[in-house]
Formats: C-alpha cells, sequence, structure tokens
C-alpha cells in the first residue's frame, strides 16, 4: 500500500467512479457470494443505459436531455442522497432542544474473523449489546431511560474491516415513571470506562451463548480462544459531546446514516490497474493523502463491507424506537418545554429538494427559465454488465 500526498485539489483531478473499477476488475475475483454479485452488478449498472432512463425536454426552449435510472442499493456510491435528505427530513421532529453526545463502540481485532463469518448474527449481538449498555449504565449512573440512534460501520479509511457503531443521543433522558426529564452535566454524559466494562461483558456474553449453543460459525476451539483473550483485552468506547446544536445535528446524523464504505469523491485515480483514493491522516491534524491499492485488492476490501440482504444497520432505541417515538416524543418535548414541530407536508421528491435545499431539480439548465419535462421514457438496453464468476452461496 503506498502513500503519496494528497495536494491534488479534488476539483481539478479527472472524475473516477467504483463503477469503473468493477466493470474493469471485477471479474478478476473469482467466486463471490450471491449478496456480492448482486451488489456489484448494481453499481457497475447503475445510471447506465442497461437500467433504462427517461428523456426530459425544457417547457420553454426545448432543450432536451437524459438521465438513467439509479440502482438504489445502498452501496452505490452514486445513491444514496435523495435517501439522506428525506430521512433527515423525516427525522426532524425527533430533534430535542438538549446538548447531543456521538458515542463510539468498538470491537477489539482479535473477534474480526468471528464476526466476518456470522455477520448477521454477529451485527445483531453488536447491536443488543450497545442498547443493553447504555440503557443499564445511563439507568444506574443517571437514573434516566435514554433514547437515540445506532448505526453500524465496518470500515476504516483504508477500507479494512472494523465492525463498530455510532450512536447520537440527546444527553439525557426519561426517568423510570416517564414524569421528569433528567439532564445530564454539561459536557459530560456517561463514564466511557464503565461503558467498555459493561459492554465488553454482554457482548462476550452473547457469543459464548451461541458458541456454546452451536449457532456461531466456527471452530470451537479457536473461538473460545478469541473470546477468553478478549475478555482480558481493555475494550475501546468513545463518547464526547457534539459540537454541533440541535438544529444542524440531524445533517451530521444523516451523513453517518448514509455513508458508506467509500465515495466516488474519494477516489483520486485509476490508472494501470491501481485505485488512488483520499485519506485523512489522523496523526497528521488530518490532512489530506492519497492511498494506492491494486484494483482487485481494493475491490476485495470494499466486498468486506457488503451487508447481508435486508439487514437493518439503522436502528433507534429507547423512547425513538418505532414503538415508544409517537407517544415518548411529545411527552419529551412537553417536558422540556419544546413546541411541538409542524406537520411534514405530502410532497413529491421534486418538491422536498425545492424546499430543503431551495433548488429545483427540474430547473432547465439552458434557459434557466422554463422547467424540464418527462417526454418519453427510455426502456434499458441489454445485455446488462454481469460479474462473470460464479456465485457460491450467500
Amino acid at each position: 500500500m503506498n502513500h503519496s500526498a494528497g495536494h491534488q485539489a479534488r476539483e481539478n483531478r479527472p472524475r473516477v467512479e467504483l463503477a469503473e473499477v468493477v466493470r474493469a476488475h471485477a471479474g478478476d475475483l473469482g467466486n463471490l457470494s450471491s449478496q456480492q454479485t448482486r451488489v456489484l452488478n448494481a453499481i457497475a449498472n447503475c445510471r447506465t443505459p442497461a437500467l433504462g432512463g427517461h428523456l426530459y425536454s425544457c417547457d420553454s426552449c426545448a432543450y432536451q436531455t437524459h438521465t438513467y435510472d439509479s440502482c438504489s442499493d445502498r452501496h452505490c456510491p452514486k445513491c444514496g442522497s435523495l435517501g439522506e435528505l428525506a430521512w433527515v427530513d423525516a427525522r426532524q421532529s425527533d430533534i430535542l432542544p438538549v446538548q447531543y453526545f456521538h458515542t463510539v463502540f468498538t470491537i477489539p481485532d482479535r473477534l474480526h474473523e468471528l464476526f466476518l463469518s456470522n455477520q448477521k448474527l454477529a451485527y445483531n449481538f453488536l447491536f443488543a449489546a450497545t442498547n443493553e449498555t447504555l440503557q443499564e449504565v445511563a439507568l444506574t449512573n443517571l437514573g434516566a431511560r435514554l433514547g437515540f440512534t445506532a448505526i453500524l460501520h465496518t470500515w476504516t479509511q483504508t477500507l479494512l474491516y472494523h465492525p463498530h457503531i455510532h450512536c447520537i443521543m440527546p444527553g439525557g433522558g426519561l426517568d423510570p415513571t416517564g414524569t421528569r426529564w433528567i439532564s445530564c452535566p454539561p459536557k459530560f454524559f456517561l463514564a466511557v470506562h464503565k461503558l467498555s466494562l459493561v459492554f465488553r461483558g454482554k457482548l462476550l456474553s452473547k457469543l459464548r451463548q451461541a458458541l456454546d449453543k452451536g449457532t456461531l460459525v466456527a471452530d470451537y476451539k479457536t473461538a473460545d480462544t478469541a473470546l477468553r483473550k478478549s475478555a482480558k483485552k481493555k475494550w475501546y468506547v468513545y463518547c464526547k459531546p457534539s459540537l454541533l446544536g440541535p438544529d444542524n445535528i440531524l445533517r451530521y446524523l444523516g451523513r453517518y446514516t448514509h455513508r458508506i464504505a467509500i465515495s466516488n469523491e474519494r477516489l483520486a485515480g485509476f490508472h494501470h490497474g491501481l485505485v488512488d483514493f483520499f485519506i485523512k491522516d489522523r496523526k497528521n491534524d488530518n490532512t489530506q493523502i492519497v492511498v494506492t491499492l491494486p484494483a482487485e485488492q481494493f475491490l476485495r476490501r470494499f466486498l468486506l463491507h457488503i451487508l447481508p440482504p435486508g439487514f437493518m444497520r439503522v436502528r433507534h432505541y429507547g423512547f425513538l424506537s418505532n414503538a415508544s417515538r409517537a407517544k415518548a416524543l411529545p411527552l419529551c418535548r412537553s417536558l422540556l418545554g419544546a413546541p411541538e414541530p409542524p406537520a411534514r407536508p405530502i410532497e413529491s421528491w421534486q418538491e422536498l429538494v425545492l424546499r430543503t435545499t431551495g433548488k429545483d431539480p427540474t430547473h432547465c439548465p439552458h434557459c434557466t427559465d422554463g422547467h424540464m419535462k418527462v417526454v418519453q421514457t427510455l426502456e434499458a438496453v441489454l445485455p446488462k454488465w454481469a460479474h462473470p464468476g460464479r456465485a457460491t452461496s450467500p
């Protein structure tokens, strides 16, 4: 892996997309799971004639252009911006007028192999242990029931495997009777040392039970050693106040909920079978540098972060859970003296973009006066690009 200075301005570099790397080198990867194959095919075909599209014409100057349909896969760097916008807008009513905190739960490297071999089960354990830890410590130390949003990320900046949970939560919660809001001290929420110890115990207990029951796919002796040695390590939990106020916390949260392993914006170059991409050097004041990997190695790292089909990587807990939000949030606002949020309008995606960004996506880029209207549906052009390798089981 090579590192070089990231002095080249992003806006001046040639545009590179993950889809190019996929189309050029996914065939070198050999057999893949059906889920990995499906995702690579979606990324390769996204916004190309393979998926069809629409022809637009301006109602004022008759300028015409076409757009191809997106794949809508959550792992695709071309998709997600509209979903993020809609998600953030829908969560406006969840925000409370209090300080927010960002908490991260990580696991030791020794458990990575177990997680990779049992992704759905292990990720569910990770979410459950995180929720149980936060609620238990908050009730013990603060006397409050929390509400928070948890997001699973599985990558480092260099696309290595590193499963961890990000939590964004208001600083405080409801007392057990639901009649009082309990605030945390300024700039301090929950002790990370306590969180670390409780989290370690809860997650290891769940993994141990699954191993003993035979529901964890692993060599028993190897897994047993990993669990025992992990129990002796210090686990790291991060918990710090967000510097953003309630008005900006949603945009911050939206970026986390819709972030994928790598975006096209981070790709710096693709040439001679090598992929260049930007990372931030944490040890050098977040200076931007460029990392270079062989394309096959780059794609194999990317595939580490393909989630199991239908897996929910964003979850809400406590008084923000789907079962409690409708009753608990109005109660929280009432106890905090906060007004009820305005009702969300029923609108098209174009109206949503205009209302939330001030930009009209139907505006004609040619004459700047008219609006673009769909005049023709473009049928999908076959054959689609497809990964040539034989898919193995999911």
